[in-house]
């Protein structure tokens, strides 16, 4: 039974608040959508705006989730998604990429940086 759900969140900024370019985010939303298929055997794609606060203030973006459903076994992949997570993170110049497990929210920072 495919009873836990994985998803990514993608940003679109470089640098924390700087727009990326489309090219650039379709790279990453295209990329995921591929991990995802290939890890879990498919996947759901929407569009949201996401935030935070910084030392600056309120920063919002445009985002894109992708996720998908798996059972106890998908969960053992979770470990790829992460990688993937932390490779778009250095890519993008991004403090933290999150990751959605079973309503959890993790924050995977960039490629050679310490959690």
């Amino acid at each position: 039974m495919n009873n836990h759900k994985i998803g990514i969140v993608i940003p679109s900024t470089v640098n924390v608040s700087e727009a990326a370019s489309s090219e650039t985010v379709g790279k990453w939303i295209k990329s995921a959508k591929v991990q995802f298929a290939n890890l879990f055997g498919g996947f759901t794609s929407h569009n949201a705006v996401g935030g935070w606060m910084s030392a600056q203030g309120l920063v919002e973006e445009p985002v894109t989730v992708v996720a998908s459903f798996t059972d106890d076994h998908g969960l053992n992949r979770l470990n790829e998604v992460k990688a993937f997570a932390s490779e778009m993170a250095r890519a993008l110049s991004q403090e933290v990429v999150a990751v959605e497990i079973d309503h959890r929210l993790e924050f995977v920072p960039p490629l050679g940086v310490a959690a």
